[in-house]
């Protein structure tokens, strides 16, 4: 899980890289038409040459309309050529990414809104990379996996019931933002798509371009508590404990299947406290359905914070065992 800064960081170089590589390609593209069309090259040193007495004319504060027509004739001879070779007026220019900052990852000293764009993508590919499941929509869960039968606690169809918990998951997302959304417990057996909903809830927030952590709870509490106990000369264990603690949007799935230990219980609530502090939505998935249970295994406190969280149970069968079965 890479901090927001070397999520940044990585965006620069990916954009600059692209850079690079439409200039390449654009360099072999005029080495290719100047073989081919053997006046090409002078006509575009007229080009070079009208351009420079342009801009030196309008520097001198001197009449451009001479050279400014100078110019524009160099340019047509030039475009002619290339379209006598069956080429576009723009062959010889590197052909950008992004037109607006020309891939240089700026525009008018601020970040370009395409590095941004780079730093979803690559939240995207790392959330996919750390979920048993790939971020989807709402609309790749099915209903028909949820009986139709009535069922005494939700007082309806189960499958109606989860048509509405979707939908209500679904309007979550539609118009996220951090300061107004609750955090979230969804909880029920397992199988029952609370990380599938979970992941397609990630993928709709990162579309609005916000921060969006996903971390399995045995495997983020595993590897602080590795870093903890043993080398850390980089600081790493701090730096993904403030990433999780500083996302747009956190998501902890699994609660209930990690090694249960001090360590874990302490940075849990810390955690949990500190968004909670900063008013910072989190979204918690559990297979623990029994509240005291809940509190038996995670203290007062924790369960304290997360009875704070809207709770949304999910029921029906096993939608894994379903579809292998299929």
């Amino acid at each position: 899980m890479r901090t927001k800064n070397e999520l940044y960081q990585e965006a620069l170089r990916t954009v600059a890289l692209r850079r690079q590589t439409a200039r390449a390609l654009a360099q072999d593209a005029q080495a290719q038409a100047e073989a081919a069309i053997p006046a090409l090259r002078h006509a575009e040193e007229e080009v070079r040459v009208r351009g420079i007495r342009c801009a030196l004319a309008g520097a001198a504060g001197k009449d451009r309309t001479e050279a400014a027509a100078a110019l524009a004739d160099a340019r047509q001879k030039l475009t002619a050529l290339l379209a006598e070779s069956g080429r576009p007026a723009d062959a010889l220019e590197p052909h950008f990414t992004c037109p607006k900052c020309q891939d240089t990852g700026s525009v008018n000293g601020r970040t370009c809104a395409c590095v941004h764009k780079v730093m979803q993508q690559l939240r995207r590919q790392e959330i996919e990379a750390l979920s048993s499941l790939s971020i989807s929509s709402f609309d790749t869960m099915k209903l028909e996996y949820y009986p139709s039968v009535a069922d005494p606690e939700v007082g309806e169809s189960i499958r109606t019931y989860m048509a509405e918990v979707l939908a209500d998951l679904r309007d979550y997302a539609a118009d996220f933002s951090p300061a107004t959304r609750e955090s979230l417990l969804l909880l029920g057996n397992a199988g029952l798509g609370k990380t599938h909903a979970a992941l397609a809830i990630a993928g709709e927030v990162l579309r609005q371009n916000y921060d969006v952590i996903y971390v399995s709870c045995p495997d983020f509490f595993g590897k602080l508590e590795a870093l903890h106990f043993g080398s850390d000369p980089n600081g790493e264990e701090e730096a993904l404990f403030q990433t999780a603690s500083n996302a747009d949007l956190l998501i902890l799935d699994d609660l209930g299947t990690e090694f249960n230990s001090s360590f874990f219980l302490t940075n849990l609530y810390s955690l949990l406290n500190n968004r909670l502090g900063a008013k910072l939505p989190t979204i918690v998935t559990t297979n623990v359905t029994d509240g005291t249970l809940l509190e038996k295994l995670y203290t007062e406190k924790i369960s304290s914070r997360l009875a704070g969280f809207v709770q949304i149970k999910f029921f029906g069968n096993d939608i894994r065992v379903q579809k292998a079965n299929e």
